[in-house]
């Protein structure tokens, strides 16, 4: 201790010695530990254990308290010598078994030699295809297999054939037309020997041998009682299953369609340069605006109360109230807003905001605008430019635009607001990356397995995405589970160009080049330990294929199980529950 030396205890001499051993009367049970230095006292269970190891009791378990109460005698020697095998007492039941066995065969002597031979063939050589007639024979556990049986000769193979069979040509099993001249014979003591007669009987014997001797039940399954159990899509009603009605007015294909949160007007943008705007109980066209250039898409300001709607004309984004300007032709004032330039926008990438008499906004871009998504508030907007080169975020209280990411490597495909968190889609061909506005960092990156993404929708929680591939794949990602697809989908024949959510019911909905519209029933649990419940209810198809395109966009209803589709056909069609 403290690094000093440990001092030994002083030792008692022995008269101190004999004076503590009279004085004390426990001494007897006290021992001194040499390695301690001191003087350890032996409790009752000790001294017990001592007694009974003393007196030759054993524990029977070592693990428990029970004790064996028989005590070895004293003074017993075990014997080391191995015991003689006069003292040996045979089993009675052995002695009975071995008497019944000579028993039997003073009865009966021929039996053993009988049994020895049958065992014998039974065990021996065999024959390799023996048994052909009966099938539920077995060899060493294995099913039996009947040996192939070689093709029986026909007429044509005959050396003197009737006429009728005497033809030049033969035509094989594979459909081939041999047409060797054949010989025939009046007898058969003219016919030759036939020179491959060795040959093919070795290559059938070769046939026989390496055949295998494994027989293969076949599995006869039913496919439905392979598909998962899925409720009935008659319990899964109201959901869009028959076309109510068409709006005609386009004179080319219609890009994209959106309809406001009220429900009684559609907006739609065509590549014939018109922006129009539809009754949707009617299908009447009320308002049309001539912008000169292919109108790309066109959205409705979300915020509740709003009238404001937005469309991508060139390399601008038109704003405007629908309701309050009437139909015009804008195409000098497009082609103007898209003729002036700002040296500015390529180098800190603010937009400018240009705004005519009648109160139309042109938001200016660099490139020609593809895609907008707006702010579930309504006071933001996202736009996309051609080649995904970067994101724009602009306000519209405020007028002014921003850029959220520096020149992309990869070209950005979508872009899309989360609906409650102030997170962003960005959407590129083999990933989706989820990018956090406030914190201005990545929260997690979706991965598609492929690198043909189209389109993308997220459902109204915000935990749940889908996104369309060219390919025809839909994929169903669920961010709580992982960031692969918890379900992919072959769904369409062509590319998939549009996907959408029902904002109340579980619905979603998904448009392909083939024409053809696929409903489908996306019920999301709260219960994190329930995955989603996805079911295919119907395929709808209302459109023509026109340049190799068919449904170009789908939208819902905001509260009715309705469906909108734009087709390239120039045609607009609503689907409704027929129940």
């Amino acid at each position: 201790r403290n690094g000093r030396r440990i001092l030994k205890r002083a030792r008692i001499d022995h008269l101190d010695h004999l004076l503590q051993m009279v004085d004390d009367p426990t001494y007897w049970r006290k021992v001194f530990d040499e390695r301690e230095d001191k003087e350890i006292a032996i409790s009752k269970e000790q001294l017990e254990l001592i007694r009974k190891l003393r007196g030759g009791i054993l524990p029977s378990n070592f693990f428990g308290d029970q004790f064996q109460l028989n005590t070895a005698e004293d003074n017993v020697v075990l014997p080391s010598a191995r015991e003689p095998k006069r003292r040996f007492v045979p089993s009675k039941w052995e002695a009975k078994t071995v008497l019944r066995i000579i028993r039997s065969l003073r009865k009966n002597p021929d039996q053993r030699r009988n049994d020895l031979q049958r065992h014998k063939a039974e065990t021996g050589p065999a024959l390799l295809w023996e048994g052909d007639d009966d099938l539920t024979l077995k060899i060493n556990g294995l099913a039996y297999l009947p040996a192939p049986r070689a093709k029986l000769p026909t007429h044509s193979d005959s050396y003197n054939p009737p006429f009728e069979y005497r033809a030049d040509t033969v035509t094989k099993d594979n459909g081939d037309v041999d047409e060797t001249p054949r010989t025939f014979y009046e007898a058969l003591r003219r016919v030759p020997s036939y020179a491959p007669f060795v040959l093919e009987r070795f290559q059938r014997c070769l046939d026989l041998y390496l055949c295998p001797r494994v027989a293969k039940n076949r599995i006869n399954i039913n496919p439905k009682d392979m598909l998962p159990p899925l409720p009935s899509p008659k319990e899964l009603r109201p959901y869009p299953n028959s076309k109510a009605l068409k709006y005609v007015g386009h004179s080319d294909k219609v890009l994209s369609i959106s309809i406001c949160q009220t429900g009684k007007w559609l907006l739609s943008g065509s590549a014939d340069g018109t922006l129009r705007m539809w009754e949707v109980s009617s299908g009447r066209c009320v308002r049309k605006w001539q912008f000169g250039e292919h109108v790309v898409n066109v959205a409705w300001c979300p915020r509740d109360g709003s009238v404001l709607a937005s469309a991508c004309v060139g390399t601008a984004v038109v704003l405007l109230d629908p309701h309050a300007e009437e139909s015009k032709d804008l195409t000098a004032t497009a082609r103007a807003s898209a003729g002036e330039t700002d040296v500015t926008l390529e180098s800190d990438g603010v937009a400018p905001w240009d705004e005519n008499n009648s109160g139309i906004v042109f938001v200016k871009h660099a490139f020609r605008v593809t895609k907008i998504a707006w702010h579930h508030k309504g006071d933001y907007f996202a736009t996309l430019v051609k080649g995904g080169a970067n994101v724009l975020i602009h306000r519209v209280s405020k007028r002014s635009s921003q850029r959220i990411f520096k020149q992309q490597k990869v070209p950005i495909r979508n872009a899309r607001f989360h609906p409650t968190r102030p997170i962003m889609f960005i959407q590129t061909a083999a990933y989706v990356y989820l990018y956090d506005l406030q914190r201005q960092c990545l929260v997690k990156k979706l991965v598609s397995g492929g690198n043909q993404m189209q389109c993308l929708a997220s459902h109204g929680l915000g935990d749940n995405l889908i996104t369309g591939t060219s390919d025809g794949k839909l994929q169903w990602f669920d961010m709580d589970l992982s960031n692969t697809p918890f379900k992919s989908m072959s769904t369409h024949s062509t590319g998939i160009t549009s996907v959408a959510f029902h904002k109340k019911l579980p619905l979603f909905a998904t448009a392909s080049d083939d024409c053809t519209v696929h409903v489908l029933h996306g019920a999301v649990s709260a219960d994190l330990n329930q995955n989603a419940l996805i079911v295919p209810l119907k395929i709808l198809r209302a459109h023509t294929p026109h340049d190799v395109q068919g449904v170009l966009d789908v939208v819902f209803h905001p509260t009715q199980p309705w469906l909108f589709s734009a087709g390239a056909d120039g045609t607009i069609a609503l689907f409704c529950d027929d129940h």
